[in-house]
C-alpha cells in the first residue's frame, strides 16, 4: 500500500516500466524459466488472470422449523379434600323413604347428657343453616346445629358446660329446657333456659334463667347471663318463648306460669322484667309464639281451651290479642278476636316482612298486617281438633302453609294448607316418611327451612328411652314423588356476559313464577341488605336471559357489590346448586 505522500504514476514512469517487464519475460523464456512450460509469446503483456475459483454462493440458511409448541403441564389433579375430622357428638343424615326426606338423632352431650325431648325448639339463620335445642326434661339443654355442606348433625355446646365454664353453676342448679326456638341475630344465635314447667309455685325453688349465645363465626357457645347481677337473666322467671326486635337489638322472652314479659338489650347485656298486663292474673297457659312489628311493639296471647291447660281463664281477657309498646306499656286489642281463649303457638313472617301468619294448637290461622297493623282470622285446615298443632311452615313463595298434627289417637301427619282458597289436604304421614321415627309422638317446630326448600322439624316421645329425631322435609320433592306434580323442576342460575342465564329442568308446560333476591354487601364484605322480587318464565321457556340492572335492588348506602339468588319457593319447585352469580359492584 502506497504512502500517503507518494506520488502517482506519471505516462514517462509508467512506459520505462513497461519496458523492462519485457525485457524480463524475454530473459525468463529464453532461459527456459517459469514453472509449467508456459506458452506465452505474446510480446504485449498479458493482464493478469484471476484463475481462482468463483466462491460459490452460499445457499441461504434453511429455514428453520418452528419450535414445536410445547404441550401445556397437564393440570396437576385437586388434592382431594380430606375429610373433616369432627370431634364433637354428631349424626349423619340418613334417607327417608321417600325422596325429599332426611333423618338425624340427636347425639348424647359430652357429658352424657340426654336429649330426648324438643319442644318447638327448631330455627334456622339468614344462611338456612338449621339449629335445634334438646333436653332431657330434668338436668341439662342441648343446643345442636346442622351443617348444610356435609347434612351433618352436631352438637356446639349445653347449659351446663357453657355456665360452669364461666363460673355461674351452682351445687344443684338444673337447666331442665331450651324450650325456645333457637333465634339467629346478626350471627349469634340465642336460647334462655326453663327450669320449671309446672302451672304452680315450683318456679320459686329455682334460681332463674340464663341466657345463652352461639357463635357461628368462632363456635363459641356462651353464658350471656354470667355477667348479670346474680349470674341470671331474672331470679326464679322461666322463659318458655323468645322474640327479636331487630331494629332495635333486643330480645323479648316470655315466662310462665308467671307470664312476665322481660326484654334483653344485646349490646348492654342486661335483662328487664317488665311485667304483664294487670288483667292477666293467676297462673295460665301463656303464649309458645309472640311477634314484634316495625315499630317494636310486642304482640302477645294467653289461655287455653284445652281440658289440660285452662286454668277457667275468663273469655273477656282472653279472646284477643294484648300487646307491649316501649313508649306507653301493655295495652289490648279487642279487635284482634281469637277463637276462644288459645294462645298462639307458631307463626312465620313472609319472606317480604309484610305479613305475618300465625295459629294456636288447634290450627286456628291468622294474619298479621304489618303496614295497616290489622287482624284477620283466616281459617283452619280440615282436620280433628283433638290433634294439637305445633308443626307450622309458609312457603316462601306465601301461598301455602304446611301444618303438622300430633299427640292424638291417630299418625301424625302434615298437611298443606291454601291460603287464598283455604283449602286442605293431608301431604304426608310421618311414619310414611321414615317408620322408625314416625312412631314417636309428638312433631314441633315452625320457621325453620334451609337454603334448598327444606324445613325442619323435631319428632320425639317422652321419657322412652330414645334420644329426638330432627326431620327434613322437602314437600316439593315429596308431592314430586308421591304424583302430586307433573315432574321435579329444578333451577339454575349462570352467568352469561354482562347478563345473568336462568334455566330449569323438565318438559317446560307451564309458566312458573319465580323467586329471587339481591344481596347487598359492604366493603368488607358482609351482607347487609336485601331485595326481593318474582321473575316469570312462560310455558314452553326453558331458559331466560335478564339484564341484572332490570333486576330489584336492594336499597343501603353501605352496598359496594351484589350477588343474585334463586329461592326455592318451597311449593312447585327446587333450586340447583347453581343457585346464586355475583353482580360485581
Amino acid at each position: 500500500m502506497p504512502h500517503k505522500d507518494a506520488e502517482p504514476l506519471t505516462g514517462r514512469s509508467f512506459s520505462m516500466s513497461k519496458i523492462i517487464l519485457i525485457m524480463l519475460v524475454s530473459l525468463l523464456a529464453a532461459c527456459g524459466g517459469g514453472g509449467g512450460g508456459s506458452d506465452s509469446s505474446s510480446d504485449s503483456p498479458q493482464a493478469p488472470v484471476d484463475n481462482s475459483p468463483n466462491e460459490p454462493e452460499q445457499p441461504t440458511e434453511p429455514e428453520q422449523p418452528e419450535q414445536p409448541e410445547q404441550p401445556e403441564q397437564p393440570e396437576q389433579p385437586e388434592e382431594p379434600e380430606q375429610p373433616e375430622v369432627i370431634t364433637v357428638p354428631y349424626d349423619d343424615a340418613r334417607a327417608g323413604a321417600i325422596d325429599g326426606v332426611n333423618i338425624w338423632q340427636m347425639p348424647d352431650a359430652p357429658d352424657g347428657s340426654r336429649p330426648d325431648q324438643s319442644w318447638l325448639a327448631v330455627g334456622s339463620d339468614a344462611n338456612g343453616e338449621i339449629y335445634i335445642s334438646g333436653h332431657d326434661h330434668q338436668t341439662n339443654s342441648m343446643l345442636y346445629r346442622m351443617y348444610q355442606h356435609d347434612n351433618t348433625l352436631r352438637w356446639v355446646g349445653d347449659a351446663k358446660s357453657a355456665s360452669q365454664a364461666a363460673n355461674n353453676w351452682q351445687t344443684n342448679e338444673s337447666a331442665e329446657k331450651f324450650h325456645t326456638r333457637p333465634l339467629d341475630h346478626n350471627g349469634t344465635v340465642y336460647v334462655a333456659t326453663l327450669d320449671s314447667s309446672d302451672m304452680n309455685y315450683s318456679f320459686q325453688n329455682t334460681r332463674g334463667f340464663h341466657w345463652y349465645g352461639y357463635q357461628s363465626q368462632d363456635g363459641s357457645f356462651t353464658d350471656l347471663s354470667a355477667s348479670e347481677p346474680n349470674g341470671v337473666g331474672a331470679e326464679q322467671i322461666q322463659i318458655v318463648s323468645i322474640q327479636k326486635d331487630p331494629v332495635n337489638n333486643l330480645l323479648y322472652g316470655m315466662s310462665i306460669p308467671e307470664n312476665k314479659l322481660v326484654r334483653y338489650d344485646i349490646a348492654a347485656g342486661t335483662t328487664t322484667v317488665l311485667g304483664k298486663p294487670s288483667a292477666w292474673q293467676n297462673f295460665f297457659y301463656s303464649n309458645r309464639f309472640m311477634w314484634v312489628d316495625s315499630r317494636g311493639r310486642v304482640y302477645i296471647t294467653g289461655g287455653s281451651s284445652r281440658n289440660q291447660w285452662n286454668q277457667g281463664e275468663p273469655a273477656s281477657v282472653f279472646d284477643h290479642v294484648w300487646y307491649y309498646d316501649p313508649q306507653t306499656g301493655f295495652g289490648e286489642l279487642p279487635a284482634f278476636s281469637l277463637q276462644g281463649p288459645n294462645a298462639m303457638e307458631v307463626g312465620q313472617w313472609d319472606r317480604r316482612h309484610e305479613n305475618l301468619y300465625t295459629s294456636d294448637d288447634q290450627g286456628n290461622i291468622y294474619r298479621f298486617n304489618d303496614a295497616a297493623a290489622s287482624w284477620q282470622f283466616i281459617g283452619r285446615p280440615d282436620f280433628s281438633s283433638s290433634l294439637k298443632t305445633w308443626v307450622f311452615q309458609l312457603s316462601a313463595d306465601g301461598e301455602k302453609i304446611y301444618i303438622g298434627l300430633s299427640d292424638g289417637a291417630r299418625d301424625n301427619a302434615i298437611y298443606e294448607y291454601d291460603i287464598a282458597s283455604g283449602n286442605s289436604y293431608e301431604l304426608m304421614v310421618i311414619n310414611q316418611l321414615d317408620p322408625i321415627s314416625g312412631a314417636e309422638a309428638f312433631i314441633t317446630g315452625y320457621d325453620s327451612w334451609d337454603s334448598q326448600g327444606s324445613f325442619y322439624i323435631s319428632d320425639f316421645s317422652m321419657y322412652d328411652g330414645d334420644n329426638a329425631y330432627m326431620l327434613g322435609i322437602n314437600p316439593v320433592r315429596i308431592k314430586a314423588a308421591k304424583g302430586l306434580l307433573d315432574e321435579l323442576v329444578e333451577v339454575s342460575v349462570e352467568s352469561s356476559g354482562s347478563n345473568i342465564s336462568i334455566s330449569r329442568s323438565g318438559i317446560a308446560m307451564q309458566s312458573l313464577e319465580l323467586l329471587y333476591e339481591v344481596r347487598g354487601y359492604n366493603s368488607n364484605g358482609q351482607w347487609v341488605a336485601t331485595s326481593h322480587g318474582e321473575l316469570t318464565m312462560t310455558s314452553n321457556q326453558n331458559t331466560m336471559t335478564l339484564n341484572p340492572n332490570a333486576l330489584s335492588q336492594p336499597i343501603d348506602g353501605q352496598v359496594v357489590s351484589t350477588e343474585f339468588w334463586l329461592i326455592a319457593d318451597g311449593n312447585d319447585y327446587i333450586v340447583a346448586e347453581k343457585r346464586s352469580v355475583g353482580l360485581g359492584n
